[in-house]
């Protein structure tokens, strides 16, 4: 089941670089794709920001032989994380929370994170247990960078301008737009990470997943997306499905069924404090406690 969570997190880290809309040629009258593309243009360059992940899912899983369960499995995973970023020079600060509930026994974590650029690669400082260990990790390209909005291939289609809404005193444009899945899997490379989608799935599956929509909401006095979500249900199932059905054999088990019943899997992504993140700068004694991570 770690793998699943580490599939969540690594949705909601490459949240945004699946929106890389291409900038459209000027016209005489703006499109909904062309007005999201500016806003999104207007992210790109920006300084610094704040972003806030709010990851949940909801999944039992029933396995049967011969139309007798055998086993009933449900699992509540609910997971938020808090970034500060800053592009010049290159910083973020994170705090992570995630609760999992399962078989009747809950599993809290918390973790804390710097990341800055030192020369060509990426370092990045983690604790697990509230700051009384810090491992470090080098990689050659950070996890989040607002270029990659603008560098990573998206295939956002179908932009629709669907209302005008009213939120917290600010108006507000609310945008669907239709995102493939097979994109992910690039993104998850670009990014560096270890594929756990892959892990799970298989390059077959990762190449099977479908669609999905995502609902960007854009605020008029800023002209900048602030909210961002995706319900992942429908291809989270497939996805489980599939790796159930691949990684236990179940298929060739005569008689054995595996029913996933997935009512929530989303992601809200909350953009914030632009041009406004205080100097992030990462504490020397953390530098100075921190060992290298194990591979």
């Amino acid at each position: 089941m770690k793998k699943i969570v580490s599939v969540l997190l690594t949705l909601s880290l490459l949240f945004g670089l699946m929106l890389a809309f291409p900038a459209a040629p000027a016209r005489a009258e703006s499109t909904p794709e062309q007005e999201l593309t500016e806003a999104f243009m207007n992210l790109n360059a920006l300084d610094s920001l704040r972003m806030d992940l709010d990851v949940a899912m909801d999944m039992t899983i029933d396995i049967s032989m011969e139309g007798q369960s055998i086993m009933n499995l449900p699992m509540n995973i609910a997971l938020k994380l808090g970034m500060e970023y800053q592009k010049e020079p290159y910083a973020m600060h994170g705090q992570m929370e995630m609760h999992m509930t399962s078989m009747g026994q809950t599993e809290n974590k918390q973790s804390l994170m710097y990341s800055e650029k030192d020369g060509d690669s990426i370092i990045t400082y983690s604790s697990d247990d509230d700051s009384a260990t810090w491992t470090k990790k080098q990689a050659e390209k950070a996890s989040f960078s607002l270029d990659d909005l603008s560098t990573i291939i998206g295939s956002a289609k179908e932009i629709q301008k669907i209302k005008m809404e009213t939120v917290d005193g600010h108006d507000m444009d609310v945008y669907t737009a239709v995102v493939d899945g097979q994109y992910l899997q690039q993104a998850m490379n670009a990014a560096g990470s270890d594929n756990p989608l892959s892990g799970m799935m298989g390059e077959d599956g990762a190449n099977g997943m479908g669609d999905f929509e995502v609902v960007i909401y854009v605020d008029r006095a800023v002209n900048l997306p602030v909210r961002i979500s995706i319900d992942l249900a429908s291809m989270m199932k497939d996805m489980l499905d599939a790796a159930m059905q691949s990684s236990l054999g179940l298929g060739e088990a005569e008689g054995m069924e595996v029913k996933i019943d997935l009512p929530v899997a989303s992601v809200v992504c909350e953009l914030s404090q632009f041009n406004s993140v205080p100097l992030i700068e990462i504490p020397e004694d953390v530098k100075a406690a921190a060992t290298p991570a194990q591979e």
